[in-house]
C-alpha cells in the first residue's frame, strides 16, 4: 500500500491509502530483455517503494535516446499505469557508474579504466580481455624517473570492488 496524501473528511485532514500493485522486477526484467537487439544489454533495474522504475540499459554500439524510447515504449505497453501506478526511466548507466555486469567489460576492452580492489589498492589501465574469473588489465610501471613498461595484470572479479571508464577532461 502507498501513502497517496490525505482525503478530505468532515473538514478533518486523514491519511488516506490507496492500494496499489507493486510491479514485479523479474516481470520487468523479462519484458526489457524481450525488447532489447542483440548488441544491447540489461545493466540493472531499481524500483522504488513509490513504485518509480528506472532501468539502466546498454548497447556495444552506443545507446541512442530512441532506442530508451523505444524500449520505455515496449515497458508501457504491457504494465498499465491505472493499474501498477509506476513512473518510468529508461536510460544508459552513465560513464562514471561503476560497471555492474561483465557485458560493461567487454564493451570498454581496449579503453581504459579504473579498478579499486577490495583491500583499497586502486589500479589505472587498459582492459584488454576478460574471461568468466576476472580480467586482463595493462598498466604502466616505472623502471625509474625516466623509464616505464606496459606490464600486463590479472584481477579476479571476486578481488574488484570497483570498476569504471576512467574518463579524462
Amino acid at each position: 500500500m502507498h501513502l497517496r496524501g490525505f482525503c478530505q473528511e468532515s473538514g478533518d485532514n486523514v491519511p488516506c491509502f490507496i492500494s496499489t500493485k507493486n510491479m514485479n522486477i523479474d516481470d520487468i526484467k523479462n519484458t526489457v530483455k524481450s525488447q532489447l537487439k542483440e548488441h544491447q544489454f540489461v545493466v540493472d533495474i531499481k524500483q522504488s517503494n513509490s513504485n518509480q522504475i528506472f532501468v539502466y540499459i546498454d548497447d556495444f554500439n552506443g545507446l541512442t535516446i530512441d532506442e530508451c524510447r523505444r524500449i520505455s515504449k515496449s515497458i508501457e505497453s504491457v504494465f498499465d499505469r491505472e493499474v501498477e501506478d509506476y513512473s518510468l526511466e529508461v536510460s544508459s548507466p552513465g560513464l562514471d557508474k561503476p560497471f555492474k555486469v561483465i557485458e560493461q567489460y567487454k564493451k570498454n576492452i581496449n579503453k581504459e579504466i579504473k579498478l579499486v580492489l577490495k583491500d583499497g589498492i586502486s589500479h589505472e589501465g587498459i582492459l584488454t580481455s576478460i574471461d568468466a574469473d576476472g580480467l586482463n588489465l595493462t598498466v604502466k610501471k616505472k623502471l625509474n624517473k625516466k623509464e616505464t613498461i606496459d606490464t600486463t595484470e590479472y584481477f579476479n572479479f571476486n578481488q574488484i570492488k570497483k570498476a569504471n571508464l576512467k574518463i579524462d577532461f
